[in-house]
């Protein structure tokens, strides 16, 4: 009878301590989450901030607990911001962080000449553009006339990052819409593309001819895939 009692006993003890041992876990969690000594108080924010204000950024994290901050919680603020791809925090504990911005890639510097006051802008990766006078070194179109068909964005961006695949200079290639005929240049080469359609496939059939010879004259689509070269 008293070795039952015992053993009752150790097994209230064993459960009491389990308890104790889960009780003080929680309320250390509570305690980290909620004190104020965690409590985000600076925000640095790294990179690309012309477009907005820092402090669109820094208000979501301010005052929170360091604990609970990660990039779900700018989501909202990343979707009025189409040309930021990734927000990476740093964490330095115990109450400050770090944000940085990685941009999606410029893809071209743009100048629209359809209006009497030329319209600036500069295309990115994800086919976002955005009003910039900001000087870049990347490639260039002119549009001299128009309309630009549906789709113009996205057969720039699969253009360019099919060009940026070969052992070309893809900064050096220079281009002109005049509405209907797409045209470009690259160093002493002139491309006449036709119209502004498949792109892809005929930068992948031009940057296959360039890298491969030292094409100086006119190239020029007859097809998505067939070209006649003038070459010296």
């Amino acid at each position: 009878m008293e070795t039952n009692f015992n053993e009752q006993e150790k097994a209230s003890f064993r459960s009491f301590l389990i308890f104790s041992f889960f009780l003080l876990i929680i309320l250390n969690v509570g305690y980290l989450l909620n004190s104020s000594y965690f409590r985000v108080i600076k925000v640095e924010v790294v990179g690309n901030n012309e477009l907005f204000e820092d402090t669109e950024l820094i208000k979501p994290a301010l005052g929170q607990s360091i604990w609970l901050v990660n990039s779900d919680i700018f989501s909202d603020v990343i979707l009025d911001m189409p040309i930021i791809e990734k927000v990476t925090i740093t964490k330095e504990y115990p109450n400050e962080i770090k944000i940085e911005l990685t941009d999606y890639d410029k893809i071209l510097s743009i100048t629209d000449l359809r209006s009497s006051i030329p319209k600036k802008s500069i295309l990115y990766k994800n086919m976002v553009e955005i009003e910039s006078d900001k000087i870049l070194n990347i490639s260039s179109l002119t549009i001299t006339n128009g309309p630009v068909p549906t789709g113009f964005n996205g057969e720039m961006v699969s253009l360019i990052m099919t060009i940026k695949s070969y052992d070309l200079d893809a900064d050096a290639f220079n281009f002109i819409y005049d509405g209907y005929s797409f045209t470009g240049e690259y160093q002493d080469t002139v491309i006449n593309f036709g119209p502004p359609l498949d792109l892809g496939s005929k930068s992948s059939a031009l940057g296959s001819l360039l890298e491969n010879s030292k094409c100086r004259g006119e190239i020029r689509f007859i097809s998505k895939e067939d070209i006649i070269a003038d070459c010296k």
